[in-house]
């Protein structure tokens, strides 16, 4: 999968950071069975992210773009997962357990267990997401296939591991040295040896919208650890 979907294209800066024949350095999460979301579609979760990552286009979706709404970076992830990649929800609506539940049916957090019209916070919030598909301190639904834990350092200096481990549609969290889960990308498209990330935040920074920049470069300044987290093997 992952020849087939890489370009061509030479990321000047990324020989400058990248250090290779570097030791494993990643802390290996969990490993689920090989079978964990077979039914994923990569290549559609792909051409989801590359469509809406610009602009929240899906009019099925509230837009949690403003500052006090804290970004829309998470619920894009989860729609790629679920629109794009075809994911079932999890759980059952009306419920909100961060472990457990992950689904999309309105733009409010449920009230009650009657509440049809509804999302868990696992859908927008990037912590609670990392919980239900990874891990937070031990705990969570491992929900994913895989998940590992770099320091920004570790993330930098065998940076050729993380490429050889994810493929499109996998995502990358950012984790600050409280751990707290900052922001959540997804990955689309390789370019020699550089992973690209489709993603959106803010609606008033322009910086945080769209598919060009690389991870490489994110690890520069987007917290204190790495979470990578295949969706499938």
């Amino acid at each position: 999968m992952k020849n087939v979907l890489k370009k061509s294209v030479t990321l000047a800066c990324l020989a400058s950071i990248l250090v290779t024949g570097q030791a494993i350095a990643a802390e290996t999460l969990f490993t689920n069975s090989s079978s964990t979301n077979k039914e994923y579609d990569r290549s559609a979760a792909k051409k989801y992210a590359e469509k809406y990552a610009e602009r929240p286009g899906n009019k099925n979706y509230a837009n949690y773009g403003s500052n006090s709404d804290g970004g829309d970076c998470t619920n894009f992830v989860s729609q790629v997962l679920h629109e794009g990649g075809g994911l079932d929800f999890h759980g059952k609506a009306g419920y909100n357990r961060n472990q457990k539940d992950w689904y999309y049916y309105g733009p409010h957090v449920p009230k009650n267990t009657n509440d049809k019209k509804s999302r868990t916070s696992s859908w927008t919030g990037a912590h609670q997401f990392r919980e239900h598909w990874a891990v937070v301190n031990g705990s969570g639904g491992k929900f994913a296939y895989q998940a590992k834990k770099y320091t920004v350092q570790e993330a930098i200096d065998n940076f050729d591991e993380i490429y050889d481990d994810l493929n499109v549609g996998d995502i990358v969290q950012f984790v600050d040295k409280h751990g707290k889960t900052l922001h959540s990308q997804v990955v689309h498209r390789f370019k020699n040896k550089e992973v690209y990330m489709a993603q959106h935040s803010v609606n008033d920074e322009d910086y945080y919208w769209g598919t060009d920049l690389p991870l490489s470069e994110w690890l520069n300044y987007g917290g204190a650890y790495v979470i990578t987290i295949q969706i499938k093997k």
